[in-house]
């Protein structure tokens, strides 16, 4: 992985991870584009402390954009009576609880169904399957969602509503499916204010983020890391959390606009492109292999001799290597003499040749 490649999933990772477009599909179609542009496709075990840490680069994003928020929630924590009433103890605590409900769902299902999660990455078509149904659901938030901007705070939220989101982000691992999209779009048909949601589904955002991320690591061979590498990962890491904190800025603005719709059509958009691109790459795929198999079918099936597949070894080493055989039968040029079955061989192959001739 080069500068180029690293800066450019930097920014698509900083752009995408809190809008509801689904980042890991973005960064998996940005990755494809690479590796058709490079002649070298990435693997899903390539770089993973890279991916990782570009997640660390956003979780830091909401870390900065919240800062105040949570200085002041830590002060009530602590017993503070000077913050507001909805940031004492009581209020902080019941806010923990409410993303812890909602959080504990993905830990029996990352260990569960990790495997099958990574497997739904091989390939455009789960991913442009996973936009659009990202924005099917951010259609329906339209039609279900409050009409104006009030509706249910931290302290009206109940254990319910944080598990039906906590349920609805076991999506989120898929490919094209936005993590965002749909916590927010169930915090809202739920009757939750278009401030709370977004920041609810940002605070879901860090431990989920953190705990995969603990997860992954485990994985990583520090020894396979070079200095260069980890230059280039922590200045991508750094770009995704700049350009993730503007991307939260602009998701507040539009949630509390009830514009999120909006991304559904971009989505739909995308999902066509994207299965568009898979098709034609599958069509060409198949049209490459069909010369092979022709190819093999007059190995095997010449009209004289037997077929090259019941020659022994050597009896294919001289087509690497053309024999040049003389008019007296059995002697080569070099005066040795030739094996049998490279006879067998050469009727297949030149035989035809020479009628065509």
């Amino acid at each position: 992985m080069d500068w180029i490649e690293a800066l450019t999933l930097g920014i698509v990772q900083g752009v995408t991870e809190f809008l509801p477009v689904s980042s890991d599909g973005h960064l998996k179609i940005t990755q494809e584009a690479f590796g058709w542009w490079t002649g070298k496709p990435r693997v899903g075990a390539d770089d993973l402390f890279f991916d990782v840490m570009l997640h660390v680069g956003t979780v830091a994003a909401i870390l900065i954009r919240f800062q105040a928020v949570i200085r002041t929630g830590a002060k009530g924590l602590l017993g503070s009576k000077t913050v507001p009433p909805e940031y004492r103890r009581t209020g902080v605590v019941r806010v923990g609880l409410l993303v812890t409900v909602a959080t504990a769902p993905l830990v029996p299902y990352a260990l569960v169904f990790k495997k099958l999660i990574e497997k739904a990455f091989e390939g455009l078509v789960p991913t442009g399957l996973g936009f659009f149904a990202t924005a099917v659901v951010l259609l329906v938030t339209l039609r279900l969602a409050r009409p104006d901007e009030g509706g249910k705070g931290p302290g009206e939220t109940t254990w319910v509503d944080a598990l039906l989101i906590g349920l609805a982000q076991l999506l989120a691992p898929l490919p094209g499916v936005s993590r965002s999209g749909l916590t927010v779009a169930v915090a809202l048909t739920r009757g939750m204010s278009r401030s709370w949601a977004v920041g609810f589904s940002l605070l879901l955002a860090v431990p989920a983020i953190m705990g995969a991320t603990v997860f992954e690591l485990r994985h990583v061979r520090p020894s396979m890391l070079t200095a260069d590498q980890l230059t280039r990962t922590v200045a991508a890491a750094a770009v995704a959390g700049v350009i993730g904190y503007g991307a939260i800025l602009w998701l507040i603005k539009v949630v509390r606009a009830g514009h999120l719709w909006y991304f559904s059509v971009y989505l739909i958009v995308l999902t066509l492109i994207v299965l568009a691109l898979a098709v034609s790459s599958a069509s060409k795929g198949s049209t490459h292999a069909r010369p092979s198999q022709a190819l093999d079918r007059t190995l095997r099936l010449g009209a004289a001799g037997p077929r090259v597949a019941e020659c022994p070894a050597r009896a294919r080493q001289p087509l690497d290597r053309p024999h040049a055989i003389s008019t007296r039968a059995g002697r080569s040029r070099t005066g040795q003499t030739a094996p049998r079955h490279v006879c067998a061989a050469r009727l297949v192959l030149g035989r035809p040749l020479a009628r065509g001739s």
